[in-house]
């Protein structure tokens, strides 16, 4: 099979990572990696800059090799078929901006071969590629911040069909009165870590420290169960009527994932759930090989 090239990038609020990819294995071409940390909250010229550099620098550790086209994750909410900025919090420097052309113009590829898709998209392809592409119904999850999610069907992500929540996102799925995003992002976690003991932590890292250093034990183990119940709750009518075959969750709360990995494994198999689940430590690499993914439409 012949190689084909293309970079995957993925674009974060606090940082751009780009890599060569071959689409023809989903390999990610070693010693290719760029990366450049920048805040989403910049003016729009230190933002395309920082872009520019890690993009050039990738280019350039390409050692000759024809690149095909640019694979993009980008956070939502932003038009992904016309690649323009559409956020007033995050990257609120650029809306309105045509992204595409702008790639275009410092990379000099064609805007044709510069497709767009949202970070949570992308993690859920690239991670169905690097498990092998065996899983007919594939979820994945982000956990952080956030709470990104994708339905991916063969290999392809969906936004519609049986068990796919409108535009195959679950952020804003109304729970409890709320949204889902309220009770499994980082938010959750400080807000009722707060409530049980009066203390402030910064995200969920805070609060294990705190655990470690044997201070809250009872507390943080309520806050965990607590957290893995909400999860459940939430994604289990998805993974019924979806059929799932496998659940992947990446996003930072993975490196806690022996706190709250077994609880939730617990509460899928109390509900009937048969489906793997696993996790990816390195989301940046999943995501990276799922934006590249995209190159295959060109």
């Amino acid at each position: 099979m012949e190689d084909i090239y293309v970079l995957g990038v993925d674009i974060g609020g606090s940082h751009i990572a780009c890599q060569l990819v071959n689409l023809s294995d989903c390999s990610l071409i070693e010693n290719t990696y760029a990366e450049v940390k920048v805040a989403e909250n910049q003016s729009a010229g230190i933002i395309l800059a920082a872009w520019e550099k890690a993009l050039k620098e990738c280019m350039g550790k390409a050692a000759g090799k024809t690149i095909r086209g640019i694979g993009v994750a980008m956070p939502s909410p932003f038009d992904f078929v016309q690649g323009i900025a559409m956020a007033d919090h995050k990257f609120a420097s650029l809306k309105g901006l045509n992204i595409r052309q702008e790639l275009s113009r410092v990379t000099g590829i064609l805007p044709s071969s510069i497709l767009f898709t949202n970070d949570a998209a992308a993690f859920g392809m690239g991670a169905w590629r690097l498990n092998g592409s065996r899983d007919r119904h594939l979820i994945g999850v982000t956990l952080g911040t956030g709470f990104g999610a994708c339905f991916i069907v063969d290999g392809c992500y969906a936004t519609y069909g049986p068990g796919v929540p409108i535009g195959g996102e679950l952020w804003n799925y109304p729970f409890r009165g709320v949204i889902a995003e309220d009770y499994v992002s980082t938010r959750w976690f400080e807000k009722r870590f707060a409530e049980l003991t009066g203390e402030t932590v910064q995200g969920v890292k805070g609060m294990i420290d705190l655990y470690q250093a044997g201070k809250y034990k009872t507390e943080t183990e309520q806050v965990f169960r607590e957290f893995s119940n909400s999860f459940g709750e939430i994604m289990v009518p998805f993974m019924t009527r979806f059929n799932a075959d496998m659940l992947v969750i990446g996003g930072g709360m993975v490196l806690s994932e022996q706190y709250f990995l077994p609880l939730i494994s617990q509460y899928m198999k109390a509900n009937g759930i048969n489906a793997s689940i696993m996790t990816v430590a390195d989301t940046t690499t999943a995501i990276i090989a799922g934006a590249a993914a995209l190159c295959d439409l060109i």
